[in-house]
């Protein structure tokens, strides 16, 4: 009778552990796939500073070409989609306009592929 009462203990506890692993192993795989427990992807601040100059570069409205310390975007922009914003390009002025520019840029895809104008 106790050899019966040993072996339901150790099933059950074997069974237990098993429940266990199964539970923990779930969490972990939920947790991996999770977006919360990604980190969210976002837009190179030099890549995306070098990319507006680039567009404004060969635009009249500067006296002094503008430098990569004159650009100015939004900082940690996330990967998304169709989001917009706006960078602002700061320089020194001829005597017709202010020699500062702003470039619209909108992300075109999940890839972080962008649209300047």
């Amino acid at each position: 009778m106790t050899d019966q009462r040993s072996f339901a203990r150790t099933v059950i506890a074997f069974s237990l552990a098993v429940i266990a692993c199964c539970a923990l192993t779930f969490t972990i795989l939920l947790l991996a796939g999770s977006p919360a427990v990604q980190p969210q992807r976002v837009l190179d601040a030099d890549a995306l500073a070098r990319a507006v100059l680039n567009n404004v570069e060969s635009d009249d409205d500067f006296a002094k070409p503008p430098t990569i310390d004159d650009v100015s975007c939004p900082a940690s922009v996330p990967v998304e989609a169709g989001r917009e914003f706006e960078c602002t390009v700061a320089g020194i002025g001829d005597s017709n306009s202010s020699g500062r520019a702003w470039v619209k840029v909108k992300i075109k895809d999940d890839q972080g592929t962008l649209s300047l104008g």
